[in-house]
């Protein structure tokens, strides 16, 4: 939550200080956005599960800042917060660790293999749950000048991520990691411009960034999981933007 109430204290600053920049009399190539998305996709492999699974659980929203430069080139820079979560195993269940990697699985019996890991009667149910906040600068394309303009976008940006194997009311955790990561996302969408200072924009977000977590002592302090691999956020994501000129409404 306290991730949620960060990025809209970002972007009331942000309005803050845009606003009244833009002199009267000039059209305004400033615009400030508000961005709600929809994280899709494959869960990752866990502790206790291959993947092959899709994403449960899942939510992203930010703020976006973007200024014109020309005719057709937009750059921005958003920040944006998500979270996913899946169900591993339910309460009273016994489980077992799972080998992702198929050389582990083939090289067994070697020295130094991973060995499986059990427990039961799981005294909850477990969740793979992952955090993520990013911090991007990018740059838009436009196709035409019309009220609808479909356009394509690439940004590159630094995140933050916490991953945990949690309860289901996140107040108790086996065991967790985090840390940060860069990384390339693609974009493209559609400008539907309502007016001269508010835009809507439905939009994809491709590709994720991939954190690599390791964890000692999960569930107790003989399993130990090492470069697990799990994306940020859902490989794709599906939202929609509310868009507008912060000095839409000064005088000339």
């Amino acid at each position: 939550m306290n991730r949620i109430f960060t990025i809209m204290l970002i972007g009331f600053l942000s309005v803050s200080t845009l606003y009244g920049q833009e002199e009267g009399g000039k059209k305004n190539k400033t615009l400030i956005g508000f961005n709600l998305a929809l994280p899709r996709g494959m869960a990752p492999s866990t502790a206790l599960t291959n993947s092959g699974a899709p994403i449960e659980k899942s939510y992203g929203l930010g703020v976006i800042i973007q200024r014109k430069i020309s005719k057709s080139i937009n750059i921005f820079f958003d920040i944006n917060t998500y979270n996913y979560n899946n169900l591993l195993a339910e309460q009273g269940k016994d489980v077992q660790s799972i080998w992702t990697v198929a050389e582990s699985a083939t090289h067994w019996d070697e020295p130094g293999a991973p060995q499986i890991q059990y427990v039961n009667d799981l005294p909850t149910d477990v969740h793979f749950d992952m955090q993520g906040t990013g911090f991007r600068l990018g740059g838009k394309y436009s196709f035409g000048d019309k009220k609808f303009q479909p356009w394509l976008g690439l940004a590159f940006g630094f995140y933050e991520w916490e991953a945990n194997y949690f309860n289901s009311e996140k107040d108790k955790t086996y065991g967790g990691d985090r840390g940060y990561v860069p990384g390339l996302t693609y974009l493209g969408g559609i400008d539907f411009k309502i007016t001269d200072g508010v835009v809507i924009t439905a939009f994809a977000d491709l590709a994720s960034p991939v954190a690599e977590y390791s964890i000692e002592g999960l569930f107790y302090p003989q399993w130990d999981i090492k470069d697990y691999q799990a994306h940020i956020t859902g490989p794709y994501r599906f939202g929609i933007t509310l868009s507008f000129s912060p000095g839409m409404g000064s005088g000339k």
